[in-house]
């Protein structure tokens, strides 16, 4: 009994170890893959571009932005150095008669959600939301209706 209980553990082990194997194996086959199909990587659904990091400080000086900055930070200002913008900033615009259910403030996203900040009318400060394309999102506070679209679609 012991023995066959002896052997019936090694076999656990051996599966087990097997099955770590082979998950490591997907993870570098994904890798490979991604490294392959452009250097893109995927996070959260959507491609992001290759990774941006900058040569760091110099020996002996302080580094500025332009210097230390990685990702997305830097894209955007390499960007403005270029005069260009990388995110959009652009306030939306609402038309008249928006902000019903009917017809809600249409917001501007790629992705499956966004923050949106509103400067209720009378207060200093935005209040902020999250507006998912699933559904129209209605804020009370300021009695309007908001949905996310695609503008690239």
């Amino acid at each position: 009994k012991a023995a066959a209980a002896a052997a019936a553990e090694r076999e656990r082990e051996r599966f087990a170890r097997g099955s770590r194997m082979m998950a490591l194996r997907q993870v570098a086959a994904r890798r490979a893959l991604v490294r392959a199909a452009g250097a893109t990587r995927a996070f959260g659904g959507y491609s992001q571009p290759p990774l941006s990091q900058g040569e760091g400080g110099k020996q002996g000086l302080i580094a500025d932005d332009t210097e230390q900055a990685t990702g997305r930070e830097r894209e955007e200002l390499k960007a403005f150095a270029e005069g260009k913008h990388y995110f959009n900033r652009q306030p939306v615009q609402m038309e008249k008669g928006q902000g019903t259910f009917q017809n809600p403030v249409m917001v501007p996203s790629e992705l499956h959600e966004r923050i949106v900040g509103v400067i209720p009318k009378g207060q200093d400060g935005p209040l902020w939301f999250v507006v998912g394309s699933d559904k129209v999102h209605y804020v009370p506070e300021v009695d309007l209706h908001f949905k996310l679209y695609n503008p690239y679609k």
